[in-house]
Parts: C-alpha cells; sequence; structure tokens
C-alpha cells in the first residue's frame, strides 16, 4: 500500500527536494489569498491529502481560518502534521474519498487537494469535493501532469523503467496528462475555474542521490513504484543503493516539472442565491 511508503519517508519528506512541493503550495496559497472576502465567519476548510500539514500551515498564517480537517492514509505524515499545526486541526486517519462519513455534505467552505490525484479515483474525488463544498465554496488543486520530470524515465532510464513497470504505471494512472486535460477534468465535473497556472520549472539532477530524493524521499514517484512491478517491496534507501550500482549514471542531466495549479469554485446555483 502506498501508505506504507509515505509512512517511511515521513521524516524525510520535508527536504523537498529542489523545492518543487515549496514553490506550488506559495501559488496554491496565493491564488486563494487573492480572493474577495466575503465577509463572515473564517472558512471552514477541508485539506483532503494533508501530508505534513504544511498547506494548512501556510495558509493559517496569511488569512484566519475556520474549523479545520485534514486527512490522509499515511499515520507518519499525519504524527508530522500534528507537530507542525499544533493542534490547531482536527486530523482523520482515512482515505480522502471517505470524507463524507466523517463531514456534513456542504459544510466546507474551501476544500484543498494538493498532489492526490495519483493515489485516488478522480471522479469519486472530485465528487466528494462537490458534496462537501457549499454553493461559491472554492478547491484548490495542484498535480504534476504525466509531462512532468518525464525525461528521466524516458530519456535517462527508458530500458529500467520499462523492465519495472514505470512507464505503464505512468500511462495507467490518474494523474492528468497535460494542464489542458486537468481543466477539462474540472469543468466536467461541474467547477468553475477561477484561476489557474501551469507551473514549468528546470531542475538538474547531479547524481543518482538526486533520483533517490525526488522519486522516494520527496515522495514524487511514490504511486508509480508502488504499482510497478514488485516495487513496493523494494522502496527504500537501501535499493535505491543498490540500483546506483547498477545502473549506469549519465549526469548531470536536466529536466523539468511541471505542476497543474488551479482554483475552481462550486457553482452558486439559482436556488443556493
Amino acid at each position: 500500500m502506498v501508505s506504507r511508503i509515505y509512512d517511511r519517508i515521513a521524516e524525510h519528506y520535508d527536504e523537498d527536494w529542489s523545492g518543487l512541493y515549496a514553490r506550488a503550495r506559495a501559488d496554491c496559497i496565493n491564488q486563494i489569498v487573492s480572493q474577495p472576502g466575503k465577509g463572515g465567519s473564517p472558512p471552514d476548510t477541508v485539506d483532503l491529502g494533508i501530508g505534513t500539514g504544511n498547506a494548512l500551515r501556510d495558509l493559517q498564517q496569511r488569512i484566519p481560518l475556520g474549523y479545520c480537517t485534514g486527512f490522509d492514509v499515511s499515520r507518519g505524515m499525519l504524527s508530522q502534521a500534528a507537530q507542525n499545526l499544533n493542534g490547531k486541526v482536527q486530523l482523520i486517519h482515512d482515505d480522502a474519498t471517505r470524507a463524507t462519513s466523517y463531514l456534513p455534505a456542504e459544510s466546507q467552505d474551501l476544500a484543498l487537494c494538493h498532489f492526490l490525484l495519483d493515489f485516488a479515483d478522480i471522479d469519486h474525488l472530485l465528487g466528494t469535493v462537490q458534496n462537501l463544498l457549499r454553493p461559491g465554496g472554492l478547491f484548490s488543486l495542484a498535480t504534476s501532469t504525466q509531462q512532468s520530470l518525464s525525461e528521466v524515465h524516458r530519456i535517462h532510464y527508458p530500458r529500467s523503467s520499462r523492465l519495472i513497470g514505470i512507464q505503464r504505471a505512468v500511462r495507467k494512472s490518474n494523474t492528468p496528462l497535460d494542464h489542458r486535460q486537468c481543466l477539462k477534468r474540472l469543468e466536467d465535473s461541474g467547477f468553475e475555474i477561477v484561476a489557474e497556472k501551469l507551473q514549468r520549472q528546470p531542475v538538474c539532477f547531479e547524481s543518482f542521490t538526486d533520483v533517490r530524493c525526488w522519486a522516494l524521499d520527496s515522495g514524487w514517484a511514490a504511486s508509480f513504484l508502488d504499482d510497478s512491478l514488485g516495487m513496493r517491496k523494494f522502496c527504500n534507501r537501501a535499493a535505491f543503493t543498490i540500483a546506483d550500482m547498477l545502473i549506469p549514471s549519465f549526469y548531470p542531466f536536466d529536466a523539468t516539472s511541471e505542476i497543474s495549479i488551479v482554483l475552481a469554485r462550486r457553482p452558486i446555483t439559482p436556488d443556493a442565491r
């Protein structure tokens, strides 16, 4: 299970190789805080894949929030979140698609879903968000695309990637093919796009240690490794050390991170007005 991978990497997760998470998180928060306030109570907020809690922590530093709830399937990540958030959020160990078992319909003003599409059925997840949000509620989505850092498995490690099934896992994943497909999925699910950005960031892999830090310690390839042939048994640092000795080196090499960052809204229907 992918939860076990995240349990193992939780203590390293915030090392955030190349700062990819931090940059995406900053853009997500900027989209949210740039929206005009409606007055009244601070927004009740749910983070459907809270991880180590950094998104809610950083958002709380920018704007007042109401009652906050965070879900994650990894106990290790929730433990880190508890330390980062100092008890300011109710943390629930469960799958995001089961959030409606804990929260009433139309009870949330803001939902965060950052880097979660790899691990959940998209239609179910988007339906869950629609159910949880009040009319006019905001939905912050961040997800890598299938094009993100694809140079690693397409160009530099094509044979080994095919051997362990990485390329097959990428193709069958829920990760959007590109930014345009991400926007279309949201619109097809009934959301209005409020703000959107395709964040493209060049990065450099100086050594196999960088590959390990990106793929394993930062969790970027966790879902693909979990789905690949036999890899769920070997997703640890020792296995990557062995791979470093066996796989020919081609360093340094460049690649491009591609992340869709979108703020959407559940429409206000005539009845809701």
